[in-house]
């Protein structure tokens, strides 16, 4: 799996339940640095931009996750662009991502997924032409809209098999999703402070700052989520391959991330967000 990839599945938030607010369309950038409590690396940060658009029939979601790693004398810096396409009602879903390190392309994974009854069959054209058929699983969008739509009931935990766009479909990833309310801890909370927004160049020291983009949020309900990741690479102990948590708005955007791998952790939250405007469907 990945190391990047559960930042798209929890920033590729998807269509909300019918009942429930409309998915907002944005484009959003998160920063994200190195937490305090991370001990296999000397440095770290990164930054995930993540434009989601579309028309009545389906979502569109660019993504990218440059990521730069310290390691004593090695740096090392980390880029994953996806473009997929994912229908409203989460039947099918298209895919491509290309991975580089150190600006040298390493792979490119796309294809379509569909899923019928009781199981998914994803179909790849790169690298390889090849079908797998695996049990039933949801999408990224839909993952998200089931989420909210648990939340709304008053679900405290959710358990889903998901598929992302994975090369390797047959490790089944499935989450256990711990659902509060917002600012509460469940179990990983952010331990980096917000930044402050930067003075503009040229401005008093008391000149008043940049609004905090989250702030566009207020008033909208929320809740923190807290996802643990497994597949058939876990831990014999029951050990997740990754963690996360964040805060989920009822219109589908994140904020206040918390990603935590193999012996550290990234931190940080909305840097920018720019909201947009629905399409008229009927």
């Amino acid at each position: 799996m990945r190391a990047t990839s559960i930042a798209f599945l929890l920033l590729g938030a998807g269509a909300a339940p019918a009942a429930a607010a409309d998915l907002a369309l944005h484009r959003a950038s998160y920063d994200l640095s190195l937490s305090d409590d991370s001990s296999d690396m000397v440095g770290a940060e990164g930054r995930i931009a993540v434009a989601i658009s579309g028309d009545c029939d389906a979502y569109d979601l660019d993504y990218r996750f440059v990521a730069r790693f310290q390691q004593e004398q090695e740096l090392i810096v980390t880029d994953q662009q996806t473009e997929s396409r994912e229908s409203r009602d989460g039947s099918w879903f298209e895919f491509k991502t290309r991975t580089f390190v150190d600006s040298s392309p390493q792979d490119t994974v796309s294809g379509t997924a569909a899923t019928d009854g009781g199981r998914t069959v994803v179909t790849f054209t790169e690298p390889g032409v090849r079908s797998v058929d695996i049990p039933r699983a949801l999408f990224p969008m839909q993952h998200t809209r089931s989420l909210i739509e648990k939340a709304e009931a008053g679900e405290r935990i959710v358990e889903t098999a998901l598929y992302d766009g994975d090369d390797d479909p047959q490790k089944e990833l499935t989450s256990t999703a711990i659902i509060g309310p917002a600012g509460s801890d469940n179990t990983l909370r952010p331990d980096a402070p917000r930044p402050e927004a930067p003075s503009a160049g040229g401005q008093d020291a008391g000149a008043e700052k940049a609004a905090d983009p989250s702030d566009q949020l207020a008033g909208l309900r929320s809740w923190r989520i807290s996802e643990s990741f497994y597949n058939s690479d876990s831990d014999g102990d029951g050990m997740p391959v990754f963690e996360t948590a964040y805060t989920l708005y009822e219109n589908g955007v994140s904020d206040d991330l918390v990603l935590r791998f193999d012996g550290y952790a990234l931190t940080g939250g909305l840097a920018s967000l720019d909201l947009l405007g629905n399409p008229d469907c009927p």
